[in-house]
């Protein structure tokens, strides 16, 4: 205390300009110092770790969640009355329907998936506020060991469809059902996981890994390419079954010799017979969300298998909110370049 008063004392015998200095140098000293103080702790915040998943729990999850979903879709299926309304039109003027098996499919995964990994973007087909108690996913699927990398939680978008194919699914044609699950690291679809709920059937891959029944279709695949079974060498050509638009008259007209076109329900459904081998090519000319195709992308890459838009671009899964492709897609195993090239003529 002495050596303050003395200290006082002694600004007090100072003429009044160099109080003012000093004063005005006391001032910059401190405004220096919170100024730094700040700075440092925007820098440590800035710098601070994003925290990192193991993309095996992230996987396990997502194939918990759409087995999950696919028993409900199938409960739901077997109930008289399945909950059927119209969320509206298409623009191709079809209607668009939801049932309570979407709804109950789609609680099941979305909060499973958010409360494993609340701070990840999941983006699903389907809306509610309705939130219910959900299990916490299995983490641990011993099929997914395999999968060791670990990626900061900021770089992941998960794509769900909690039922694909809505429409052939209130007519009992449920072989075009499927459950859809797929992950995009930076946008770009690294794992995929289609399932069948009424056939109990389920292929998945992350990156070159695949499980079994993948490996299958694929390996049978390559035996028909190299052993083909009919003379009959015209492209197969699969199109969708409520959104073909003008695509076989277009198809006729423009690819040469015209290819067998099959109409066919889910856009799931389809990418599984490409990769199976039961078809050469799926085109959509319209407009088709990005719930219906990224696991099919991931499981594609896997297959050695490309799917872009019918321009050629590839598909970003990153911004959640840019859900929609407009200028319509195709999926093949061969000479996908080419393919897109003939293309071109038929997008409307």
């Amino acid at each position: 205390m002495k050596g303050m008063d003395r200290v006082l004392k002694d600004i007090g015998n100072l003429s009044t300009e160099a109080r003012r200095f000093l004063f005005c140098l006391l001032g910059l000293v401190a405004f220096i110092a919170i100024l730094y103080g700040r700075e440092t702790y925007h820098w440590e915040m800035e710098v601070k770790e994003v925290p990192k998943l193991k993309l095996r729990e992230v996987m396990s999850a997502m194939m918990d969640v759409v087995e999950r979903g696919g028993r409900e879709v199938v409960r739901v299926r077997g109930e008289r009355d399945i909950g059927e309304r119209s969320k509206g039109k298409t623009r191709e003027g079809a209607n668009d329907p939801v049932t309570e098996g979407d709804m109950a499919s789609h609680r099941v995964m979305y909060y499973g998936l958010k409360r494993a990994f609340p701070e990840v973007e999941v983006v699903s087909e389907e809306r509610t506020d309705n939130e219910q108690y959900v299990p916490m996913p299995n983490l641990n699927i011993d099929e997914f060991h395999v999968i060791g990398e670990e990626v900061a939680q900021d770089r992941l978008t998960i794509w769900i469809d909690p039922l694909d194919a809505t429409q052939e699914y209130t007519e009992g044609l449920t072989k075009y059902v499927t459950v859809m699950a797929g992950l995009a690291i930076d946008g770009i679809p690294f794992g995929g996981i289609i399932h069948k709920p009424f056939e109990n059937q389920t292929i998945w891959s992350f990156g070159e890994r695949k499980n079994h029944e993948m490996g299958q279709i694929m390996l049978m695949d390559d035996i028909r390419y190299v052993h083909p079974d009919h003379e009959d060498d015209r492209l197969q050509f699969v199109v969708s079954r409520s959104h073909a638009g003008k695509v076989r008259e277009q198809l006729a007209k423009y690819v040469k010799p015209p290819p067998v076109v099959t109409a066919a329900g889910g856009a799931g459904y389809k990418i599984w017979e490409i990769i199976k081998g039961d078809y050469d090519v799926y085109v959509h000319t319209t407009q088709i969300k990005k719930w219906d195709l990224c696991a099919g992308v991931a499981l594609l890459h896997t297959a050695e298998a490309r799917l872009t838009d019918l321009l050629g671009n590839e598909i970003d899964f990153k911004n959640p909110f840019n859900y929609k492709v407009e200028d319509g897609i195709v999926a093949s195993k061969y000479d996908h370049n080419q393919l897109v090239k003939a293309l071109k003529k038929i997008v409307t």
